[in-house]
Order: structure tokens, then C-alpha cells, then sequence
């Protein structure tokens, strides 16, 4: 499926993967130039042709007790795609088509101790391909993809030593994330990441009974938002919670659940 075009070129990915365009601290996902995706297996080449042109082998902050991650340019369409958290299995030189495997997923010292394993994605000018910033602006396609929650109950499906996660009890519709605002999705860390994104311009939205202020709108129809609240699940403070494209669940970031239960989430008023 076609998740976003960038520059002319389509980005494609499996149905089964899914992704987040701002569901991330790292710069480029606050200023829409890069999207992360969870897949199933192996990280795939998401553009119709392209060739190795680097590959390295670098250190990485300290956020999980790992040192190491790679960096993979891939030259496609007059541009290059920067690629992390990936350990190749291509060679520099090589030519690759849509779909072809890259590597396999790796934890990076990037992460958070929540992150899930994904493949990280920038085009970018060639002559500027390793910065932070500067990054071409991403388009996203708005797929109906995932039902929506109805309400804010959801119950515990899954419990692991880093995370929960959260089905929507009540559903109805489809959308691109599971939390929508005015038939528009919404997605981000909230609040852990400090910012989350509705993709349509509005200058406030609501998200589980708070009305927040939007801050910026980008040129590709997004609208950003600082996270300045709280979430509550059952009345009890947690970390945070993540809402990610094509994910029919929600990431629920500290809380004492067990699998099963119902949990109803709410977000408190602003910090300042």
C-alpha cells in the first residue's frame, strides 16, 4: 500500500506493516520529513528502484543499553533515502526493486525502552544526507485502514515488562489511526514524545475529553500540537500513551493492568 508521496516518489509498504510519521523525539517526525515502520519480518525497500550507496556502522545515544546502529543510503530517484535502525543484509552497489529485503530490524541505543523494532525513513538531497534536519517533507496518504474508538474504553489485549496495549472496547468506522477528531486522524506519543499531529488543519482539537491547542501547520496538511496534559488511564497517572497508523491498538506506557482489563483513558489539564 501507499502510505506517502515525497518528492514525486511513492513510498509503498506491506499491509501488514504499521507506522507512525510523528510518533517519535527524533527531528525529522516533528517537521514531517520521516516515518518509522514496524515490520512484521524483515525491513523492506519501500520505492520502485534504487541502489546502495552507503552503508555504516554508528554510535548512538544511551536511551537502552545498546551503542551501535546503522546508517544505509539507498540513491533512488535523483535522491537518497536515509535508512536507521536496520542491519543490512544488501552491499553497497546493489540494485533494488520495491519489496526487496534490506535487513533485519535491531534495537538502537535511539530508542526509548518502549520502542518496538522499526526501519526509519528520510528522503533527502544526496549532497545533505546524514543530518537530523533537512529532510524533504512527507505527504501522507489518509488510508481507512483501522477501526476507531468510540468513547474511551479500552481493554488490556497484551502485557509486557515495557508496555500495554489497548483495544478500543466500542468501534465504529475506519480510519488511519484508531483516534480521530472530526472524522480526522490523530497520532503521536502523548505526552512522553512531547508533541502529536492531527492531519488536517484545525487550530484545536479534542483527544479523549481535552481540548488542545494547535500549534503549526505544516505544508502538507498536518497540523502539530504540544502534548502539555496528562493521561489518565482509570484515573491513575501513566507515562504515556501511543497512536500509530494502521495499529488497531493503542500503547499504553506504564499503568498496573493486567490483560483483561478495562480501561478507561482520559487526559488531564495542560501542564504549564
Amino acid at each position: 500500500m501507499m502510505i506517502a508521496h515525497v518528492e514525486g516518489l511513492e513510498l509503498e509498504i506491506p499491509k501488514d506493516a504499521w507506522f507512525s510519521f510523528f510518533n517519535s523525539p527524533y527531528p525529522g517526525h516533528r517537521l514531517g520529513t520521516a516515518v518509522d515502520v514496524y515490520f512484521p519480518d524483515k525491513a523492506l525497500f519501500p520505492l520502485e528502484e534504487g541502489r546502495v550507496a552507503e552503508i555504516r556502522k554508528i554510535r548512538t545515544p544511551r536511551h537502552v543499553p545498546v551503542r551501535e546502529d546503522y546508517l544505509i543510503i539507498i540513491e533512488a530517484g535523483g535522491f537518497c533515502l536515509k535508512v536507521l535502525h536496520v542491519m543490512p543484509s544488501v552491499r553497497t552497489g546493489e540494485k533494488l526493486a520495491l519489496y526487496d529485503e534490506i535487513g533485519s530490524l535491531i534495537v538502537s541505543g535511539f530508542f526509548s525502552p518502549w520502542s518496538d523494532r522499526h526501519a526509519h525513513f528520510e528522503l533527502r538531497d544526496c549532497g545533505d544526507r546524514y543530518r537530523a534536519k533537512g529532510g524533504f517533507l512527507m505527504h501522507p496518504e489518509i488510508l481507512k485502514l483501522v477501526p476507531v474508538v468510540r468513547g474511551n474504553e479500552f481493554e488490556v489485549v497484551e502485557k509486557n515488562s515495557r508496555y500495554l496495549w489497548l483495544k478500543p472496547v466500542r468501534r465504529g468506522g475506519r480510519n488511519l489511526t484508531p483516534v480521530e477528531f472530526r472524522g480526522i486522524p490523530v497520532e503521536g506519543g502523548l505526552p512522553h514524545y512531547h508533541h502529536g499531529a492531527v492531519f488536517g488543519h484545525f487550530e484545536e482539537v479534542e483527544i479523549f475529553g481535552l481540548k488542545v491547542p494547535v500549534d503549526k501547520s505544516l505544508p502538507n496538511g498536518t497540523g502539530l500540537f504540544e502534548a502539555r496534559f496528562r493521561v489518565l488511564a482509570n484515573g491513575q497517572e501513566v507515562r504515556g500513551a501511543g497512536i500509530y497508523c494502521n495499529q488497531e491498538r493503542i500503547k499504553l506506557i506504564g499503568g498496573n493492568f493486567e490483560e483483561g482489563d478495562v480501561v478507561e483513558v482520559k487526559l488531564g489539564k495542560l501542564i504549564s
